[in-house]
Order: C-alpha cells, then sequence, then structure tokens
C-alpha cells in the first residue's frame, strides 16, 4: 500500500438468476461476489443533462485500487458497493505486467445534483426578411426547467406584420406584408410555472 493511502471496504455484486416470473421472464438479484479491500480516489467528472427528466448528473469518477487477485473476473456487469453508495463499474485497468493491482473506475448510480434552471436560447442566425417573400426564419430552444414541457410567447413587443410564433415548437415563420423593424422579447414557460425569458431582439423586414 502506497504511503498516505487508506485501505477501505468495498463490496463488489453480480446478478444472479433466482427463478422465473410469472411471464416466465428471469428473474434477478444481486448477490456478493467478493469483499475486497481499496484504494480510493476521487476524480471530479463533467455533468451531463438528461432532456427526459430535466436533471444533471454527476460524472465523478470513484478509482478503487485493488490487488489484481482480489478481483480477478470482476466485469463490467457488476457493481461495487462502498459506504453506502453504488457504483457502476465502467473500466476495469489491470496491471498488464506484474498483475499485482488494478483499478476499478466507476461512477456513482443515479447521482442526481437536481434540474438544471430553466433557459431559452437562439442557436441559429436570425435572417433579414422582405416584405412578400416567405420569411426564412427561425427556433427559439429551450432547456432545463422541472416541467414536462415547454411554452413560448411573447413577454413584450409584437412580431412584424405577417409572422408569427408557434407557441409549442418556438418556430417563427410567414410571410412579411410590411417593411419595418419590430423591437420584440421572447419567454417560456415549463409546465411547473417557471419562466426564462431572452434579451430584447430586433426583427427587420425589407421593402
Amino acid at each position: 500500500m502506497r504511503a498516505g493511502s487508506q485501505r477501505n471496504p468495498i463490496e463488489i455484486q453480480r446478478k444472479v438468476q433466482v427463478g422465473v416470473d410469472s411471464l416466465n421472464a428471469p428473474k434477478m438479484v444481486w448477490q456478493t461476489w467478493r469483499e475486497p479491500f481499496a484504494e480510493i480516489t476521487v476524480l471530479r467528472g463533467r455533468e451531463h443533462f438528461d432532456p427526459q427528466t430535466k436533471q444533471r448528473y454527476s460524472e465523478e469518477v470513484w478509482q478503487f485500487c485493488v490487488r489484481y487477485i482480489e478481483v480477478e473476473g470482476v466485469d463490467a456487469t457488476m457493481r461495487v458497493l462502498h459506504n453506502g453508495m453504488e457504483f457502476d463499474i465502467k473500466a476495469i485497468r489491470p496491471d498488464g505486467q506484474k498483475q499485482i493491482d488494478c483499478i476499478l473506475e466507476c461512477t456513482v448510480q443515479d447521482a442526481v445534483l437536481g434540474p438544471a434552471p430553466l433557459s431559452i436560447a437562439i442557436k441559429q442566425a436570425i435572417p433579414q426578411g422582405n416584405v412578400g417573400v416567405a420569411y426564412g426564419g427561425f427556433s427559439l430552444t429551450a432547456a432545463g426547467g422541472s416541467g414536462t414541457g415547454y411554452t413560448f410567447a411573447i413577454s413584450s413587443g409584437t412580431l412584424p406584420a405577417g409572422l408569427a410564433l408557434n407557441a409549442s415548437t418556438g418556430a417563427i415563420s410567414g410571410t412579411p406584408t410590411a417593411a419595418e423593424t419590430s423591437a420584440v422579447v421572447f419567454k417560456v414557460t415549463d409546465s411547473a410555472g417557471a419562466v426564462a425569458p431572452l434579451p430584447s431582439i430586433d426583427l427587420t423586414m425589407t421593402a
């Protein structure tokens, strides 16, 4: 063991079939496979966003340094238990020369940090329009929030005559009918009632 490191107990579990259910599908349970000790290192990774649940998930990488003989035969279908936490095994890095130590790289299961804040954005160039010609259009996009759907609307100002906003998709389209420049503020509301606005933008239609 390296100087200054700590040896901590971990438990490695694997799925074992214990019969079948009423539909003849296998019934699986987690069963202890081995209880070695490990040196533990935590590496902070990036976070990622789940668009379905509107939540950000931690990608902390935990490294469990163990003796090769303690975990020979472990694979990514198993999981690690440590200090009441459950970890998915993402990578196994054995010592290819002496096969004395190896690293189990794991991530915490369901490490939810909470929902990302509601935001609204325009992620494309805003075209200039011409009277009597179908507008090239652009779309509003939303992310985060604690609800399950978004509604787009105009917070202040108006769209140039002939253009319309799709409240569900955030798309602005139509055919301009007058030469003008309009200042407009868009907003998005999620199904939980949270609101996020965009700064005012100018939309110019020319003759």
